[in-house]
């Protein structure tokens, strides 16, 4: 048996794993067994556990008489071995005769289940094996160890379209993504894009893309409303009478339409919006109105778009919202400590007093203009922190900023 050396192993790791043309030759593959687990790369720690201390399991066949030796369990491990070029005979086998079909499956769950946890889409594989065979589902749930609810769960990711379960499986997402995913029905490239944005909101957070599953199903519930929305306005109105795109919504009121081309109509007359504002102008003249246009849908890729372009903007919209400063607040200073730089030598112009309100006036300001009312009361825990009120007027939007750098400053 060959000692591999780091440097050689770290290359070996680098290969693909293709079992069919690793195994033996009398070595067969399970259709069913074989299908479970996913695709991956070699386990660099696994090469080098089989190297340094050899096997510590066997792997567990059945035989099958002139079919050949069926492969049931340990098939990472033994794909390992053949990676390292170990030959049949230096290979731990255990080797069961007289294995029925499904105490083939369930030896082969049980191991799978102990060894290396199976991701939910490797579940399904696995359940709809078992079902496929007429396994009773009370022997597949203890199994499982879960209840019926759970593995019949699991069994709805097969709803998916292949290459959308691929990519689930291989982005790793939990199972209850699959709810949304799968309210999206019929609209692969749109169930594509969402995995999309689940994958941004896991990696970079919830202002990039969808990063909860319960925001996931709100997300689709609204991407549904709008799907529909617009498909209904198409069938209400037809495309755009211009270009003939279906991208269109309205503008500025029922029957103001608009179109991504830039061109803008009247719904029911689809005549240009200028000319039809100039025409109700001059109703005295009379227009022939035609009737709406046959049914029209949205493609699959304006839907997958759609979920694109309105994760987008709902990730702008929540970061703008974040940015809002509070126009009123409560200061982290007291109002004493906020006035003591604006009160510093002679800089009061003028002091009134009136029963229990005070209005200062300063010979020099601060610049940029600073407005706020202190209000010495509703103190917090009993701490005399000043409650601010921002004064906006000429300064805007500026006032608040403004208010709030001056109060962190002081508060520093």
């Amino acid at each position: 048996m060959k000692k591999w050396t780091d440097e050689e192993l770290v290359k070996l790791a680098k290969k693909k794993i293709d079992l069919n043309k690793l195994k033996d030759k009398q070595v067969v593959l399970h259709p069913e067994i074989s299908k479970w687990r996913s695709p991956e790369k070699p386990d660099l720690l696994l090469l080098k556990s089989l190297n340094d201390r050899g096997q510590i399991h066997a792997v567990t066949f059945r035989d099958l008489g002139e079919k050949g030796i069926q492969l049931l369990a340990g098939a990472r491990r033994y794909a390992h071995m053949k990676l390292l070029k170990w030959t049949w005979d230096e290979i731990d086998k255990d080797i069961r005769e007289k294995v029925s079909n499904r105490g083939a499956l369930t030896l082969a769950l049980e191991e799978n289940l102990v060894r290396k946890d199976m991701t939910p889409m490797e579940q399904a594989r696995a359940i709809n094996s078992m079902l496929k065979l007429k396994m009773p589902m009370k022997l597949v749930t203890e199994i499982f160890d879960k209840g019926e609810g759970w593995v019949r769960s699991r069994k709805t990711l097969f709803e998916l379209p292949k290459k959308v379960r691929d990519c689930f499986d291989k982005k790793d997402l939990d199972f209850g993504y699959s709810i949304p995913l799968r309210k999206l029905k019929g609209l692969e490239e749109a169930q594509m894009a969402l995995i999309e944005q689940i994958v941004k909101g896991k990696e970079e957070g919830h202002y990039y893309g969808i990063d909860t599953i319960e925001k996931a199903d709100e997300f689709v519930t609204r991407i549904l409303k709008q799907i529909k929305d617009k498909e209904a306005l198409l069938e209400k109105y037809g495309p755009c009478p211009k270009c003939g795109g279906t991208n269109i919504h309205e503008s500025f009121g029922e029957e103001h339409l608009a179109c991504e081309c830039q061109h803008s109509w009247h719904g029911v007359t689809k005549e240009p919006w200028e000319y039809f504002e100039t025409k109700q102008k001059l109703q005295e003249m009379g227009f022939e109105i035609e009737e709406g246009p046959e049914k029209l849908k949205l493609t699959p890729k304006q839907i997958a778009k759609m979920v694109t372009d309105k994760a987008a903007e709902e990730a702008e919209e929540a970061a703008d919202e974040e940015e809002t400063l509070d126009k009123n607040f409560r200061s982290k200073a007291t109002l004493l400590q906020l006035l003591a730089p604006l009160l510093e030598g002679d800089n009061i112009q003028k002091l009134e007093i009136r029963g229990e309100n005070v209005e200062i006036q300063l010979i020099e300001g601060h610049e940029p203009g600073l407005f706020f009312k202190g209000l010495r009361k509703d103190y917090v825990d009993g701490v005399n922190k000043a409650r601010i009120e921002t004064i906006t007027g000429w300064g805007g939007g500026d006032a608040v900023q403004n208010t709030h750098d001056y109060v962190n400053k002081i508060s520093a």
